[in-house]
């Protein structure tokens, strides 16, 4: 089963500080890594989460990012994406493109979970993608 983290779980895993956010990520980090299931993301996540360390020179931080995102599955924003991309934004309109080259991502690699903390992507349907939902919603055990 893959599992697909919007960059958002990423920022509370690494960079908030904030134990009631990272502890539940931590627990479907285990949960996946203990299943066998595969953590997938997108290039954008990637993008998005170099962008503080960047704008800061923090160059040791964006080092260790880059290595812990060679240890995922990274889906690249290609023409398959950009046609998949092109049918979310069509069948829903009110998701922002970046939300949208996400779910196109996610459904490229055929994810059983899309997870996110962000309620206007949670619940949404997207073809290749089995369940898009918050990530306290995920079953840890």
């Amino acid at each position: 089963m893959k599992v697909f983290f919007d960059t958002n779980l990423f920022i509370y895993l690494w960079e908030e500080g904030d134990a009631s956010r990272a502890g539940p990520v931590q627990r479907i980090l285990r949960a996946i890594g203990g299943s066998g299931d595969s953590l997938v993301t997108s290039t954008l996540t990637l993008g998005e989460i170099l962008v503080h360390p960047m704008r800061n020179s923090e160059d040791d931080a964006v080092r260790a990012y880059l290595e812990r995102f060679q240890r995922l599955e990274l889906v690249s924003f290609d023409a398959g994406c950009a046609a998949l991309f092109a049918g979310v934004r069509a069948r829903l309109p009110k998701i922002r493109a970046p939300d949208a080259i996400q779910l196109a991502c996610a459904a490229r690699v055929e994810c059983a979970w899309f997870l996110t903390n962000d309620r206007r992507l949670s619940g949404v349907h997207v073809p290749g993608v089995e369940r898009c939902a918050s990530y306290l919603e995920f079953p840890v055990g």
